[in-house]
């Protein structure tokens, strides 16, 4: 199933980003006989190398059910302000109206900030593509899901 849906996530990023590294992870419990999968999606705007937003997109199959969750973490780094950080959040809720946001101050003394950074993030269920009508639902999703993340790249 994982399989499927990268290869219909790639033909649907295509137009809106450069996809810079794809990771499958898999993990075996040694307590449990179980084992998890997992593939991880590196996605931005061009393939330029300047400092700019990256998308990480991350593909989980649901255990009992034949559907998979689709995860974006978009880092935006360097924003400084507050303010930046609230319009920043209002034009991203215009695209994609349950996005969250986090923001993530790190300071090695104390009122002295080292690093500042704004995190987007949403999630959605998707079927499983095994019928023509569940892969068109998958393909229709997916095409919207990566149109929006295109735009929130460009943000």
């Amino acid at each position: 199933m994982l399989q499927r849906m990268m290869e219909i996530l790639d033909q649907a990023l295509s137009g809106h980003g450069v996809i810079r590294d794809v990771i499958l992870r898999t993990e075996h419990s040694l307590l449990e006989d179980e084992e998890t999968r997992e593939i991880t999606v590196y996605v931005t705007a061009s393939a330029e190398e300047s400092e700019q937003p990256l998308a990480t997109v991350h593909l989980f199959p649901l255990p009992d059910a034949a559907a998979c969750e689709v995860e974006a973490q978009i880092d935006y780094p360097g924003a400084v302000e507050a303010e930046a950080a609230a319009r920043l959040w209002e034009r991203a809720r215009e695209i994609v109206p349950d996005v969250s946001l986090t923001e993530k101050r790190r300071c090695l003394n104390p009122g002295v900030l080292a690093e500042y950074g704004v995190t987007l993030d949403f999630h959605f269920v998707v079927e499983e593509p095994d019928t023509d009508e569940t892969n068109a639902h998958c393909r229709q999703a997916l095409d919207q899901f990566a149109a929006n993340l295109g735009r929130l790249l460009r943000l």
